[in-house]
């Protein structure tokens, strides 16, 4: 009985325990850190530096074409001009003495940018075929004029016109070569001042006046008897303008200025020479004393000893012929990269040191109109530029010219 009462309350004991947890309010949880892990895109502007592709160095190396210059300057190029630029310029020239007619076939053949001549050194007649023969050639005046600063100070005139075309632009003018009466003061004691009085005493000097053949390779051929018959009749307009040959040759002046050219002829040294240097020849010889030819060459070959020391120059009141002109040109199918480098040597070319140069030492007149800096010494030697200009016959009538070229054996000289 005792035990049975323990059992029962031991019973009771538990299921009053068990019944207690039951209404205890259950524990708080313990709390759990759930991390949570989310990607995010920033995304960074970051600058890539691409270095430039390098500019390539300017060319240092050019190839120039003379088909204008005579032994004189052919010598000068080479031993005066092609230094100094490599001295002052740090750019080599190749100085090649060519023909007009084989370097503008070779210009015709060019693709743009595959030219491998780079400057050209042409007369006026040769300027003026190039481009009416449409051989594209860098128009230097005026879109270049603040690349070539220099070249504002050639006459406008002979940047526009050259032999009577319009050259655009594309020439620049090195110097302008003028032809004069030469004589030796040994026989000549009173030269003729005008073509008019020179006609007129041709008999006081028969058979000693110099002349050249119209079919000369001699631009003298040409301008001789160019600027006999201007003296007589105007081949020009008052405007400058070529008059037509047809419309001189219904002129009875026209007519008899051939006249007097023939009879003029006639009362020169015989055979009348081939060439310039026959010519000298005879001055040499004492045979010829004197004639109408480039001052520049004359003078030069003074120096030379194949002409007379006693030789002199002067000009004639009613037109000196005009010489070859010098132009410089760049052909517009080079490669891009040298026509700076070509522009910077014109523009050395120009400079007043090399143009005084030019005078000093070849006798030559500049391109540029600097006559104020020329040292008076030189005016002494030979008449000034302000005074030739009045008298310089520019053969802008190319109907004539061509007509002395093509007519002037048979015509002139009756042969």
């Amino acid at each position: 009985m005792r035990r049975r009462r323990m059992w029962t309350v031991v019973t009771l004991f538990v299921v009053g325990c068990l019944l207690w947890a039951g209404c205890t309010p259950a524990a708080t949880p313990t709390p759990q850190v759930i991390v949570k892990r989310e990607t995010e895109v920033v995304t960074i502007r970051e600058t890539v530096v691409v270095p430039p592709t390098p500019v390539p160095p300017a060319p240092t190396e050019i190839t120039l074409v003379d088909t204008n210059s005579g032994a004189n300057f052919q010598w000068y190029w080479q031993n005066v001009i092609v230094p100094a630029i490599q001295d002052q310029l740090g750019i080599k020239v190749n100085y090649v003495v060519g023909k007009i007619a084989e370097q503008t076939e070779r210009m015709k053949a060019w693709e743009a940018g595959k030219g491998d001549v780079q400057l050209l050194f042409v007369k006026p007649d040769d300027i003026a075929s190039i481009v009416k023969a449409s051989i594209p050639l860098v128009k230097l005046w005026p879109d270049h004029k603040d690349d070539i600063p220099n070249l504002a100070k050639c006459p406008e005139d002979y940047l526009k016109i050259a032999q009577g075309v319009d050259i655009q632009g594309t020439g620049a003018l090195y110097w302008r070569s003028q032809y004069m009466l030469m004589y030796n003061t040994e026989y000549v004691k009173n030269p003729p001042k005008s073509w008019k009085e020179f006609y007129e005493r041709r008999a006081e000097w028969k058979g000693h006046i110099g002349w050249i053949r119209p079919d000369a390779k001699s631009g003298a051929g040409r301008g001789l008897p160019y600027a006999f018959l201007n003296a007589f009749v105007p081949l020009t307009d008052a405007a400058g303008k070529a008059i037509p040959l047809a419309d001189l040759q219904a002129k009875p002046e026209f007519k008899d200025a051939v006249t007097k050219l023939r009879e003029f002829i006639k009362a020169c040294k015989s055979a009348i020479p081939a060439e310039p240097p026959n010519m000298f020849e005879d001055f040499n010889a004492g045979d010829t004393w004197l004639a109408v030819y480039a001052m520049d060459f004359s003078l030069w070959s003074v120096s030379q000893g194949t002409m007379p020391p006693t030789l002199a120059a002067a000009a004639l009141s009613d037109g000196v012929p005009a010489g070859s002109d010098g132009y410089l040109a760049i052909p517009a199918n080079i490669p891009e990269a040298y026509k700076p480098v070509v522009m910077k040597i014109i523009n050395y070319l120009l400079s007043d040191d090399q143009q005084i140069r030019l005078i000093t030492t070849m006798w030559q007149y500049t391109g540029t109109q600097i006559d104020e800096q020329i040292p008076d010494v030189v005016w002494r030697k030979i008449p000034k530029w302000s005074e030739v200009e009045k008298v310089r016959v520019r053969q802008t009538n190319k109907e004539v010219t061509d007509w002395i070229k093509t007519n002037g054996v048979k015509e002139l000289l009756g042969e």
